[in-house]
């Protein structure tokens, strides 16, 4: 038999899952060469809501945690053949060759030549669900050093601690939602980004140079291989393009599994700090054990000598 044996109520469990879910604030950046465009990506992640039910087989059930990205931006860039407009002579005189010609203006020279940003934060959704059992591990600080005692590592803020983390028995992530703002907004950047390109040149011209690409729009999103199902082209450009969905997970996976405990003590434990010229009183914890069942969670350990 056990030593010590302390219970935390499913709501109190709850408290403490939601203190680690609410500290989940990872972000990624990067960026992928696609072939006819390229892009890049800033991207924060945060959990919200879910449900928490403890089970009588042991584990821990979670359903329906969502996933919000925010911020959410992609930038596309796209290099097109240069295209040059312009430079015809309109005065040539015999002897002498041209003496007046057009302006010449030429197209698409730079790489990227266009940059497309698009702020897609809050408007892509996603759930995980999963079930996990709770398991307790002896964690050494690493700041602690090999002379130090007990004491000396308490002082120092170094502790060796028992720390609970969830360890996943099954895990999924399903996209829920694309808003479906999200076909205007990608239109509307490619708008702004075609104005924002020719904006040394007066309207009429970037009217014109849009009606001689037939129009500029439209060789974008072919360039894009952006097709009439734009919610699709981007649920598969986040998933397979981009991997945002397999790194959401796995930073869930991480954070529950190694790097946030859902509770964590001291050991040796402190009962009694400090007091005038007496030392604290600390008591050894091995053998930690957890146990769940529909109604609570258990901890049982022995206390060493």
């Amino acid at each position: 038999m056990p030593h010590l044996q302390v219970a935390a109520s499913e709501d109190a469990f709850i408290e403490l899952f939601e203190t680690v879910r609410d500290s989940f604030h990872p972000s990624t950046s990067g960026s992928e060469d696609l072939g006819p465009f390229s892009v890049s990506w800033n991207v924060g992640i945060e959990l919200e809501d879910g449900t928490v039910d403890l089970k009588s087989d042991g584990t821990v059930q979670i359903d329906e945690l969502d996933v919000v990205y925010d911020p959410l931006d992609l930038t596309f860039g796209l290099d097109f053949p240069e295209i040059c407009l312009g430079g015809w002579c309109i005065v040539w005189l015999p002897f002498v060759g041209c003496v007046v010609r057009l302006p010449r203006v030429c197209l698409f020279s730079a790489d990227p030549d266009i940059q497309i940003p698009i702020d897609l934060g809050g408007l892509v959704e996603s759930e995980i669900s999963g079930a996990f059992r709770i398991v307790p591990r002896y964690d050494i600080d690493p700041g602690r050093t090999p002379a130090m005692t007990d004491l000396d590592a308490e002082d120092a803020g170094v502790p060796n601690k028992w720390n609970l983390y969830l360890d996943v028995v099954w895990i999924d992530l399903d996209l829920v939602d694309i808003a479906d703002t999200v076909a205007n907004i990608i239109d509307q950047a490619i708008e702004n980004a075609i104005d924002t390109f020719l904006f040394f040149l007066p309207g009429w011209v970037r009217d014109l140079f849009k009606a001689v690409l037939d129009p500029l729009v439209d060789v974008i999103r072919a360039a894009l291989d952006l097709g009439d199902d734009i919610d699709e082209w981007l649920s598969d450009l986040l998933n397979t393009s981009i991997g945002l969905f397999d790194t959401a997970l796995t930073f869930v996976i991480d954070w529950f599994t190694s790097d946030r405990p859902l509770f964590g003590f001291e050991d040796p434990f402190p009962l009694l700090g400090y007091d005038g010229a007496l030392i604290p009183v600390k008591i050894p914890i091995e053998h930690l054990s957890v146990t769940v069942n529909d109604d609570e969670m258990i901890l049982a350990c022995d206390i060493g000598s």
